[in-house]
């Protein structure tokens, strides 16, 4: 079973190590998504999905993202993904018709696993 990533255990830090650990104040949040296509697209069509998403949605969010077609992770570059993005992100992924279902996780953080 691979190690899972947790944050450092709970104590008093200094501001420039919280902010270098990303912690306190300093977290940073995002979102995971998964995706099922009604059909699996062609790689055309996939190059089309990736390129408009990172046109149209990451780009002029100042967003980041990891992943594919069939799933992801969505960050801010700076700060933390908001719930504006994340519904945001459902609606563009609405106008995908071959799109048949859309799961959006919660915020969660992007640097340390949540998971025991």
């Amino acid at each position: 079973m691979p190690d899972l990533l947790l944050p450092p255990p709970k104590r008093s830090r200094s501001r420039r190590l919280r902010k270098k650990l990303h912690i306190g104040e300093f977290q940073t949040l995002g979102f995971e998504y998964g995706l099922l296509w009604s059909e699996l697209p062609s790689a055309e069509e996939q190059e089309r999905f990736i390129d408009r998403l990172l046109e149209e949605f990451v780009g002029p969010r100042s967003l980041s993202v990891g992943g594919g077609i069939n799933c992801g992770f969505i960050s801010a570059r700076r700060g933390s993904a908001t719930d504006e993005d994340r519904a945001g992100f459902e609606s563009w992924l609405r106008q995908w018709t071959n799109v048949s279902s859309v799961q959006i996780g919660p915020l969660q953080d992007a640097w340390y696993d949540s998971r025991p």
